[in-house]
């Protein structure tokens, strides 16, 4: 086979060099491919040898998967017997022989780099590498338990001169995933620039301290994406990690139930302090999403986007009396900056915020709440909490089958209306909200069952469907001035002169299969 028949051609090697008879591959073969990929070849302990450094010159994508036995992806320990490695009908280059002994390894065209399920291995480049990687655009490890570094510093220290910047020009995505002994990118001094990287995910790398401890610069970087979410690096991109390791990929004990970090989130880039939007997605084990201790580090906060999870009980937890950081007065959790929130399939959700009579809640920019399949909630807020919803526009609830009000009452709002109105009723005016749509909630019986009137003076959408057991919409008046129909589950019904209760009231007098 010719130069060019090879120049565009694919490498891949599975299920071999699996018996510890088996050390080597002909590495010949490899001079001319852009991609080579590499699975489960357990008597590997190079992916490449020392001998073939030179030939992996065109080399554009590199994927190592489960290699049991490697420990270093490239030989940098200089030449090896020639009998541990077979190179057939290729002699020895001189002066690569002469780059490998003095450990340069040169990538100049490597774009792509994943490395999966390699336990042994605890660096992937030398230093001296870097400078070759202009190519590089997207770096994944995962799963490599002794990962420490992923760049080594290298002996002597000429080459790791803290003068020296390191410029990754192309490099757009890193990926560091359960790496449990992680505790850098690069442990000099040397700062590190990267000018095209705009995705950073880093998860479960609880030894993980400094990302590169001369300092980063990534101008493009909008967030960091970690275990908690997505947080805002304005900070800068070198990073202080809090142990963060309560959250696991296998069922906690039962003091690892909160998502939150061992120690105080003040200060600490990868905490709640920054965070810029919540995540928590399929089965993460965790039952706490914002645990009481962190409830005034989230002036950040803009998303709270949940879903897939069987685990989690809490969005926000409350404070609470007897917590000696707080005392006994009110205390206003202001979330300034929290637009959305998105709850779906949440299993065992029970509160979204916990009420408490130390704790009000004000979320004066939220305008979207969405609520689906979300089987064990029972409302969505407390009455004393519709006052800082003044920007809320749009509110869905759907498939909640244990969703019995929207708005519960809670027991302050109770005696405030009691003590302070005279007798007469509250008005609760959400001037922003114009969607409502309340569909598949069979034990729904109203919006809100106290007493207050209502104003939404916003509201043109109003959607009501399968909701067979809704008896009243509320108690107290219920102002819609823009609102001209209802959509039910047959189609649009023309409100006319007619409230949401006078509406409700009709048809339940004919039967309550036409709301469903």
């Amino acid at each position: 086979m010719n130069n060019s028949a090879w120049s565009n051609s694919y490498i891949s090697i599975f299920y071999l060099l699996q018996f510890s008879q088996v050390v080597g591959v002909s590495w010949s073969l490899c001079q001319y491919p852009k991609e080579i990929e590499i699975s489960l070849c357990h008597a590997l302990s190079s992916v490449i040898p020392s001998n073939a450094l030179g030939k992996i010159l065109k080399l554009q994508v590199l994927k190592i998967s489960y290699c049991s036995s490697m420990k270093e992806v490239f030989e940098t320990q200089g030449i090896n017997n020639s009998s541990n490695y077979v190179d057939e009908g290729t002699p020895p280059i001189p002066r690569q022989i002469d780059d490998v002994k003095h450990h340069v390894l040169k990538l100049p065209n490597l774009k792509i780099l994943k490395i999966d399920g390699c336990d042994l291995v605890e660096h992937v480049f030398p230093f001296s590498t870097l400078e070759s990687l202009r190519q590089l655009e997207e770096l994944m490890i995962k799963d490599c338990d002794a990962m420490k570094v992923i760049v080594k510093e290298e002996c002597g220290g000429e080459q790791t001169a803290t003068s020296e910047v390191v410029v990754f020009g192309r490099l757009r995505s890193i990926k560091l995933i359960n790496l449990p002994d992680l505790v850098g990118f690069y442990r000099g001094m040397n700062e590190f620039r990267w000018p095209s990287l705009h995705k950073v995910k880093i998860i479960n790398c609880p030894q993980m301290m400094v990302f590169t401890p001369g300092g980063s610069r990534a101008p493009q970087l909008k967030f960091v994406e970690t275990i908690l979410g997505k947080h805002s690096p304005e900070c800068g991109f070198n990073f202080h990690a809090t142990n963060i390791s309560q959250l696991q990929t296998r069922p906690p004990s039962l003091g690892h139930t909160t998502l939150c970090p061992a120690t105080t989130s003040e200060g600490i880039p990868w905490s709640f302090h920054n965070l810029i939007e919540s995540q928590v997605k399929f089965n993460a084990y965790v039952e706490t999403i914002i645990p009481s201790s962190e409830l005034l580090q989230l002036q950040k906060l803009e998303k709270i986007h949940l879903r897939d999870n069987t685990w989690v009980e809490l969005v926000f937890d409350a404070l609470k009396g007897t917590d000696s950081a707080f005392d006994e007065s009110e205390t206003v959790i202001k979330l300034p900056n929290l637009r959305e929130v998105e709850l779906y399939r949440l299993a065992h959700l029970r509160y979204i915020w916990k009420h408490s009579p130390w704790t009000t809640f004000e979320f004066p920019n939220l305008t979207r709440v969405y609520i689906g399949d979300c089987k064990t909630l029972a409302h969505a807020f407390t009455s004393s909490m519709l006052g800082c919803l003044l920007n809320l526009q749009e509110l869905h609830i759907i498939d909640c089958i244990r969703m019995e009000e929207v708005i519960v009452k809670d027991k302050n709002v109770v005696v405030e209306v009691e003590e302070e109105s005279d007798g007469k009723m509250n008005e609760i005016m959400l001037p922003c909200l114009k969607s409502l749509k309340l569909d598949q909630l069979p034990c729904l019986k109203g919006f809100c069952l106290g007493k207050e009137n209502f104003s939404f003076p916003s509201m043109d959408i109003l959607s009501i469907k399968k909701c067979p057991s809704i008896m009243i919409f509320t108690k107290g008046s219920f102002v819609t001035p823009v609102l001209g129909e209802i959509e039910k589950s047959f189609g649009l019904f023309d409100v006319g002169e007619d409230d949401i209760n006078s509406f409700i009231k009709k048809k339940q007098e004919v039967g309550r299969c036409y709301l469903l």
